[in-house]
C-alpha cells in the first residue's frame, strides 16, 4: 500500500535544509527528499527516503507516481541565475521542463487518488537583496521582511 508523503525537490539546497527541519519537527509528514546530490547526513534520519536523483529523469518521477501517495510537492529545485547565465540551455531545461514535468506528476497523481496535490513553488533565497556572501554569513537566518531589495 502507498503512503502519504511530502515531496522535496532540490531538498540539499538550503531553503531544503531548513524545510526538512521545520517539518520533520513540527508535523507528522513523511517526507521523500529528491535532490541531484547526495542528502547531507543530518537530514537523512529526518526523511522516510532520500532519492539521487533529477527532476528531468521521467523513469525517476514514474517511480514516484507509483510508489508512493503525494499529498504535496514542494519544488525547490533549480539553477540559479549565477550558473543559469553560463549555461542558459541547461537553465532552461531544469527551471521550465523540470517544473513542468513535476506539475504533470501532480496532475497525475492528483487523478489517481481523487484528490487535489498541493504545488508549491516558493522563490529563490537568491531573491533576498544580500549583497555577498560574506555579509549573508554575517546576517545568518534571514527573516522574511529582511533584506527585501533583491537585484538581478
Amino acid at each position: 500500500m502507498r503512503q502519504k508523503v511530502v515531496l522535496i525537490t532540490g531538498a540539499n539546497g538550503e531553503i531544503g535544509h531548513g524545510l526538512i527541519h521545520h517539518l520533520a519537527n513540527n508535523t507528522d509528514a513523511n517526507i521523500v527528499a529528491l535532490d541531484v546530490n547526495p542528502l547531507d547526513k543530518s537530514l537523512r534520519d529526518l526523511c522516510k527516503t532520500y532519492i539521487v536523483g533529477d527532476i528531468l529523469d521521467q523513469m525517476l518521477l514514474g517511480r514516484l507516481v507509483v510508489e508512493h501517495e503525494i499529498s504535496t510537492i514542494y519544488h525547490l529545485a533549480s539553477i540559479l541565475s549565477t550558473k543559469a547565465e553560463y549555461n542558459p540551455e541547461t537553465a532552461h531545461r531544469i527551471n521550465v521542463e523540470g517544473t513542468m514535468n513535476l506539475l504533470r506528476l501532480a496532475v497525475e497523481q492528483s487523478q489517481w487518488q481523487g484528490n487535489p496535490v498541493k504545488f508549491i513553488y516558493p522563490s529563490s533565497i537568491a531573491a533576498y537583496g544580500l549583497p555577498d556572501l560574506k555579509q549573508k554569513s554575517e546576517v545568518g537566518a534571514v527573516k522574511e521582511w529582511e533584506w527585501n531589495y533583491p537585484t538581478t
